[in-house]
């Protein structure tokens, strides 16, 4: 698996990183689209496929597929940081805020095949594809994802599952 030996040479050996970094080593890998298609899965638990295709103490790497018309719940990450680049399709980043004990909309951008989407920490968004094709996208977090919160417009936080 050639994705997976890129992965363990550009992110294995990292710890602690930035979010620069993170970024930096994403961007250095060879053309994402056909080395991606085996880690790709249906939507199943969430309504996108999600799978976790590495993790060690230090960072965790996700493949995202994000089929027509889905969108994320609205997340935070935790105490992590993460990076995504876009492999496939595109997607609106949405950025929420709390005012006043509620959650609200801040911002939105779009993220386009080959451009990186950066999360802080403390970062509270959604991805939403509102194209006619699959959005694929590889995640990496640093470190592993926990203590998630998922939040609803108009009321602030419930702690659920680990998810992204």
């Amino acid at each position: 698996m050639k994705l997976l030996y890129c992965i363990h040479q550009q992110l294995g050996k990292l710890k602690n990183p930035t979010l620069k970094e993170l970024g930096t080593a994403l961007k250095q890998f060879p053309d994402l689209s056909d080395l991606i298609q085996p880690f790709i899965t249906d939507p199943d638990q969430f309504p996108y496929g999600r799978n976790v295709i590495y993790l060690n103490e230090h960072v965790e790497v996700l493949v995202l597929n994000l089929p027509p018309h889905v969108e994320t719940a609205i997340h935070d990450h935790g105490q992590s940081i993460g990076c995504a680049i876009i492999v496939e399709g595109k997607l609106l980043n949405s950025i929420y805020r709390i005012n006043d004990n509620q959650i609200e909309r801040a911002a939105a951008s779009t993220v386009q095949k080959g451009e990186c989407l950066y999360s802080p920490s403390g970062l509270i968004h959604k991805m939403s594809n509102l194209q006619n094709e699959q959005m694929i996208s590889l995640h990496v977090y640093s470190p592993p994802l926990i203590n998630m919160s998922n939040y609803h417009e108009r009321q602030v936080s419930e702690t659920l599952p680990d998810f992204a």
